[in-house]
């Protein structure tokens, strides 16, 4: 019993103490790299990829990243021990026992759960919205008890590694050393202080007339605007109504039944936009009109908020606006320029409601308390990799880097017996230092490259350039200072890519699919169900649906509750191409078009020509129409489920209808080709969309007038489509989630509308009756 046997370990038994010993490595390791790739996910979603949370793939891996990450952190710091003490059987009553040390990997976890959380607290958004949005976001709960959480496993980390030859010691008689604290007490200390900042930064905002409660106040300012002394101002259409911008702290308000009542103001805070917009070039710098319309994007942007907190258009007083933006639209000929006003608002839009940088213009001071943090965060990563960079090179240089876990002592003996401390017994290490040092490698560059995006949206942000345009416009001293004023033209001019959340694009899908692509980006897109293709919006189709806008008469949305309503494609004023009758939707009936439309293509499709402006708008807009149907049927102002249902069953048949036919049409002529495809669809083809499409696309390609003429209509034709349907369909919460995902063509012509006064709470109930238009 008391007796001693052989302390060395035959090679079968050190091979199975290495076998264990090995595995627990390899499972610790294992998961550490499991953490940090979801952490990589969290942060590039949260950060990086938020429009397209709306795909389940995506939503998924979120989820899973976000619910696995604590409970594998919890596992893998119930693992780590400083030092380690093994007792493992290996044969019969044969024991081995150790004592292991880990001083240097322990440390690097502790590390590394530091940055891990670092990480996560920059991925979540919050929202500070009126009660009447439905949209406020608090921080959640459960970060902050993760945060705590975290913090007792980095403190449980320190105390285990207060063995002799660990670490550090937590006690009265020993003192860490100053680069300890720099390096392992930090990374909390960040995490502490951003919590604490979104907590008070959301408080602050909800209470905010400028923020959370600001659609409050836009109301009870432009009722006033309709009626106070300012009223005889509007005249001069020239200069936009005296819109908000900023400073409504600085206004008294009372609470009425329709919002505040503003009861005083204070000139001299309270930001417009014709102040601004007075401004010339000789105060305001270079370029003028983007910096003008930029802030316009923004008197807008807050009166969109109205609509979402659910208010009238005569409360949110779009039609105050209404006679400026028709005004842009009938004198301004670049109608890239209106393009561009919405689409910032529209982002003003996407960041008040999927991020987190609003809340902190709750408070001029808030924006660089944060960047002051997120740059302290930038220091000690850079910090912690000279230092790291500096350990590695002299324990190379010493000849002497240990692994991951080093067992200095390996006895093997009976099971009663005790080892003999005095003999040496095997000695052997696990793993492997640079296993650790990319991990953390890893998590430093994504701690700096998440911090450096929250320092480029304070300061290349739209919302930091209108907030440095409001205090320039408030502050005179300020427009006289060449120093200031070249220092803010700096500012202004400034933009990064990253921080953009308006997608200049539209999606296109085809039903009739001739010539497949063979790319992997294509054939990846069908296997996940994504639309065919992505393209940037052209010029001719801006100018097109602006155009459309110009002529946009609300007249034209004649619904009759059941009834059937005829869609008519016209040449000129008198002479009637092809009327036929839309008995279910408007989504059947685009589809008959995208089909004609198709058919035209095919016949015009000559080598080495280029496309006129209306081939260009036709096929663009029609393509776009078939993907609103397939893949956004919410925006249409028919039941979703119907036209998705209707989309993929006009799909398989054509593809049906298609197939084999494919070689044939490819190497004949176009008008070979076109002749070709309508006898399929005629003949071949069950469904009455395929059959509609092809006669009217026959008699396209048949005008006497030519394929020029045909073109125009369609141009024309789909441009009011585009438009009607923008008109019709007024369900806001689908127009958000179009703007989460980066936007949508048609949500963009919504808000225009709504701006020039075409789109009323009438329209709602209009679209249901299912109607369609007269494209003239």
């Amino acid at each position: 019993m008391g007796g001693n046997s052989t302390q060395e370990c035959s090679n079968d038994e050190l091979a199975f103490f290495s076998k264990h010993v090995g595995g627990l490595l390899f499972r610790v390791n294992t998961l550490l790299v499991a953490n940090t790739i979801l952490m990589g996910v969290i942060a590039g979603i949260g950060s990086y990829g938020r429009r397209y949370r709306h795909h389940p793939l995506i939503r998924f891996l979120y989820l899973g990243a976000t619910t696995m990450f604590l409970p594998i952190l919890s596992y893998l710091v119930s693992t780590l021990e400083n030092p380690y003490t093994f007792t493992i059987y290996t044969e019969r009553d044969r024991v081995a026992t150790a004592t292991c040390t880990a001083d240097n990997h322990v440390g690097m976890v502790m590390l590394w759960i530091g940055l891990v959380q670092n990480i996560g607290t920059n991925a979540t958004a919050i929202v500070a919205g009126d009660s009447r949005e439905g949209r406020s976001i608090a921080p959640p709960a459960v970060q902050l008890v993760q945060a705590m959480w975290t913090s007792y496993l980095a403190y449980i980390i320190l105390e285990s590694a207060g063995a002799p030859s660990g670490y550090v010691k937590w006690s009265r008689d020993t003192m860490l050393h100053p680069v300890i604290y720099l390096l392992f007490g930090l990374p909390y200390v960040f995490i502490l202080a951003k919590l604490l900042f979104k907590y008070y930064a959301w408080y602050k905002a909800t209470r905010s007339l400028a923020l959370g409660r600001n659609p409050r106040v836009i109301v009870g300012y432009m009722e006033r605007l309709q009626y106070g002394a300012r009223h005889s101002e509007l005249v001069n259409q020239h200069v936009p109504p005296p819109l908000i911008l900023m400073g409504e702290g600085t206004v008294s308000v009372e609470k009425r039944p329709h919002g505040y009542s503003l009861t005083g103001m204070n000139n001299g805070g309270l930001v417009t936009i014709d102040r601004v917009w007075q401004l010339d070039d000789t105060v305001l710098p270079k370029p003028t009109e983007q910096h003008k319309d930029l802030c316009l994007s923004f008197a807008l942007f807050k009166l969109l908020r109205c609509r979402f907190a659910r208010y009238t258009a005569g409360e949110a007083g779009f039609m105050k606006v209404s006679n400026f933006i028709r005004l842009m639209l009938l004198e301004d000929s670049d109608d890239g320029r209106v393009f561009g006003l919405i689409a910032h608002e529209l982002s003003f839009l996407h960041d008040y409601y999927y991020t987190s940088l609003p809340v902190s213009y709750s408070i001029g001071w808030l924006p660089m308390l944060s960047a002051s943090i997120s740059l302290s965060s930038i220091g000690h990563c850079l910090f912690f990799i000279f230092y790291l960079a500096s350990s590695t090179r002299a324990m190379l240089d010493q000849g002497h880097v240990s692994g991951q876990i080093y067992c200095p002592h390996v006895h093997c003996n009976r099971e009663y017996d005790q080892p003999d401390p005095t003999q040496s017994g095997n000695r052997v290490h696990f793993g492997t230092l640079s296993f650790d040092l990319l991990e953390l490698y890893i998590l430093v560059m994504l701690v700096l490259l998440v911090e450096a995006r929250e320092i480029a949206s304070y300061i290349c942000s739209s919302w930091a350039k209108v907030a440095l345009i409001c205090g320039y416009t408030r502050h005179t001293s300020w427009q006289k200072s060449p120093t200031i004023r070249k220092c803010v033209g700096y500012v202004l001019r400034t933009r990064c890519n990253l921080i953009e959340h308006w997608v200049d694009e539209m999606n296109q899908c085809s039903v009739l699919l001739l010539h497949q692509r063979r790319k992997p980006v294509a054939l990846l897109r069908r296997l996940l169900h994504r639309p065919d293709e992505k393209k940037k919006v052209p010029k001719a189709v801006k100018t097109a649906v602006v155009g459309a806008v110009r002529r946009f008469d609300q007249r034209i949305i004649r619904c009759r509750r059941n009834s059937v309503t005829p869609l008519q494609v016209r040449v000129g004023n008198h002479e009637l191409l092809w009327t036929f009758q839309v008995a279910k939707g408007v989504a059947d009936a685009m589809l008959v078009c995208h089909v004609a439309t198709s058919i035209l293509e095919v016949r015009s499709r000559r080598p080495n020509r280029p496309l006129s402006n209306p081939e260009v708008v036709a096929n663009h807009i029609s393509r776009y129409c078939a993907y609103l149907v397939a893949y956004c049927p919410e925006l249409l102002p028919d039941d979703a489920a119907w036209c998705r249902s209707l989309y993929k069953a006009v799909k398989k048949d054509a593809a049906r209808v298609l197939k084999g036919a494919s070689h044939r049409v490819s190497t004949a002529t176009p008008e070979a080709e076109d002749q070709h495809l309508v006898k399929l669809l005629r003949q071949r083809s069950k469904h009455q969309v395929l059959k509609d499409g092809a006669e009217l696309g026959r008699r396209l390609a048949e005008l006497p007038a030519g394929e020029e003429v045909a073109w125009k209509t369609l141009a024309e034709f789909w441009s009011d489509t585009l438009v009607y349907v923008a008109a019709a369909c007024d369900n806001i919460d689908d127009h958000a989630e179009a703007v989460a995902r980066g936007g949508e063509l048609v949500t963009l012509l919504w808000a225009l509308l709504a701006h020039v006064g075409s789109v009323d709470d009438d329209t709602a109930d209009a679209a249901a009756t299912h109607g369609a238009p007269d494209a003239v």
